[in-house]
């Protein structure tokens, strides 16, 4: 009787391949950032630490919005008049991950420009400002209303 040699048969070896194949891939595309539910995210964050920046504002803290194409950043009026860090670490300064930037920052429909410091606050009313993130092709928008209530949503 031929005894049959010890090993494996050609489609066993085709069939691990292909299970590796398959982990592989799914391994990979976990790993990869999904930039457009990261970009969701980030404009719900930004969204929840500015109604709180204007709840602070509106309650006498002289707050301001510092806003850059990589990051934002929250400044605080000092009694000699200048602008400072608060230093409440809730408003520290946050940058954008990789793959989001802001676009521009609008009050009243104008852009405003990058790196000034913008008042919350003018007059115990919140300021109308919008934020535009940007994802690769898809765009957030996160508009402040005069109430100091904050929403999320594309751009009109």
């Amino acid at each position: 009787m031929p005894s049959r040699s010890a090993g494996f048969t050609l489609i066993e070896l085709l069939v691990v391949m292909l299970i590796i194949g398959i982990m592989a891939t799914t391994l990979t595309l976990s790993l990869t950032p999904d930039t457009h539910r990261a970009a969701e995210d980030e404009a719900w964050r930004f969204a929840r630490v500015l109604e709180q920046a204007v709840d602070a504002a509106e309650l006498g803290q002289p707050l301001a919005l510092v806003w850059s194409s990589d990051g934002y950043a929250f400044r605080e009026l000092d009694d000699d008049g200048r602008w400072q860090a608060p230093s409440d670490a809730f408003f520290a300064p946050h940058r954008w991950p990789d793959g989001i930037s802001s676009e521009a920052v609008t009050l009243y429909g104008a852009a405003q420009p990058a790196g000034r410091p913008l008042w919350l606050v003018e007059q115990g009313q919140a300021r109308p400002y919008a934020l535009l993130l940007r994802a690769g092709e898809r765009l957030r928008r996160v508009q402040l209303s005069p109430l100091g209530k904050v929403s999320v949503g594309a751009p009109s």
